[in-house]
């Protein structure tokens, strides 16, 4: 069971953060030998004083220890493969909604400066570095994914699930996931609905882990994040130029909430039963 209340999880999950922004700001820009100074230093540090809480702390080792060894259920790596696809179309179409919005405004030169962009040469030399590679395949895609289901699937929504039910836990949850990914928090918001809906649908964060380490490698710049965040060679004025982004929006806009509905019956309650 959860050590303590969802606010006080939250509060630690936050106090850990800022003092981990803090603290990068002083020694970030004296190691010049990482690629991004202080958002490689913030990953090294805010994760790695996860795992050493998670691993000191005796009853909280005990729980996570007993999350991950939840067996994963018949059909429940289909299931988390299926959802892992239709994770993929929410970056797509939180673009979309802003493709839409502009459009309709009549205004689409301005996507230009309204989506994520990157700088194709600066990327591909990020990801080819070797912190740029570990960051990648430690960090993004390893670590990330098991610390933070374990924070906010396995502490945080089990929390305010005992105290409040499952529908405002899933929003609370998933606000504090958006707030930690502050700069995609729609996108972020997103994906933490969708990953409370497997927690709930196969009873164990082996498949919301699985779902999330499928899902940040494929959307890093090598694969998906190459299509996401590259405009050049667009004609933005054009509407039939976004017709991924948009059928992407209208995909998650019906999928999403469906997938909430399915998911009403938590199988550790239904088990219980």
């Amino acid at each position: 069971m959860p050590l303590v209340s969802g606010f006080q999880i939250a509060i630690l999950v936050f106090a850990l953060h800022f003092l981990v922004l803090f603290s990068i700001r002083i020694a970030g820009d004296r190691l010049s030998w990482l690629n991004n100074p202080q958002q490689d230093l913030y990953s090294f540090a805010v994760f790695g004083l996860a795992i050493a809480a998670l691993s000191a702390i005796a009853p909280a080792r005990r729980y996570c220890r007993q999350e991950l060894q939840r067996p994963i259920p018949a059909g429940g790596r289909r299931e988390a493969a299926l959802v892992t696809v239709g994770m993929l179309a929410i970056p797509f179409a939180v673009a979309g909604a802003t493709i839409l919005g502009a459009f309709a405004a009549g205004e689409p030169a301005l996507l230009a400066s309204r989506l994520l962009s990157a700088d194709p040469m600066q990327s591909w030399e990020r990801i080819l570095s070797f912190m740029g590679a570990m960051k990648l395949l430690v960090i993004s895609c390893l670590v990330a994914p098991i610390v933070e289901e374990l924070v906010f699937r396995g502490f945080l929504y089990r929390a305010w699930e005992r105290q409040w039910g499952w529908v405002p836990s899933l929003f609370l949850t998933s606000f504090c996931f958006g707030l930690f990914h502050v700069h995609n928090f729609i996108a972020t918001f997103l994906l933490s609905v969708a990953l409370v809906c497997l927690l709930r649908r196969t009873g164990t964060l082996r498949t919301t882990i699985l779902a999330h380490m499928a899902f940040n490698l494929a959307v890093s710049w090598p694969l998906l994040g190459h299509v996401l965040l590259t405009l050049e060679g667009r004609d933005i004025n054009r509407m039939s130029t976004w017709s991924l982004e948009l059928a992407s929006l209208v995909f998650i806009a019906v999928a999403l909430p469906a997938y909430l509905a399915m998911s009403r019956t938590d199988v550790r309650e239904a088990a219980i039963r």
